[in-house]
């Protein structure tokens, strides 16, 4: 639960405010504000689109983290030993993940799995989402995709313009996210023009 909490908040904050500069620092801070229980003796490995980092390695970390842009972050998500449950744990681990250019296979996969969770029908711009709705939130470029344009805007989106696709079909915060949360969430990143 702690790890949801962390994910939702740290989304928040790092992904809509762009000017916000994603180090250790910033990181370890947002950390500290969720979890309370963490043995402080115990060093944290943070992993950075797959890359290991150990604690000690500040520098490396803040300039792998400073080499993205922070308009790409995705994900940042914290488990503790505890949630692990390994015998010999040394420490918690911190993963982020930024969007990169994705492999075409998966990238095809994926939006062929996006494009078929957009089901609902919308007839105006105004119309209130359905009590029933299927579809999940969409974001493009970290840009919020009204309900009523979901459909369109997945249907038109090219194939070679997307750079990341990330799709969350379990419930996300409704808090955050909206009424539609309970479907999921995908966050579509695009090559720029």
């Amino acid at each position: 639960m702690k790890s949801l909490l962390l994910t939702i908040f740290l989304q928040a904050t790092f992904i809509y405010s762009h000017s916000q500069v994603v180090d250790k620092k910033a990181v370890d801070d947002r950390v500290k504000l969720i979890d309370t229980t963490t043995d402080k003796s115990q060093t944290r490995l943070y992993v950075i689109n797959g890359i290991p980092f150990s604690e000690q390695d500040s520098i490396k970390i803040d300039s792998t983290l400073k080499s993205y842009d922070t308009k790409y972050l995705v994900d940042v998500n914290f488990v503790t030993c505890r949630q692990m449950n390994f015998p010999h744990c040394n420490g918690d681990i911190v993963i982020i993940l930024f969007a990169y250019n994705q492999k075409n296979k998966t990238k095809r996969h994926l939006l062929k799995k996006v494009r078929q969770s957009f089901t609902d029908h919308y007839v105006s711009f105004s119309q209130h989402i359905f009590s029933d709705a299927k579809d999940p939130v969409l974001y493009i470029d970290n840009k919020l995709i009204h309900h009523t344009e979901t459909k369109e805007k997945i249907k038109l989106l090219k194939f070679n313009r997307v750079y990341f696709i990330d799709f969350n079909d379990k419930p996300v915060s409704e808090l955050h996210y909206g009424q539609n949360a309970k479907n999921g969430l995908v966050n579509i990143w695009t090559v720029s023009k």
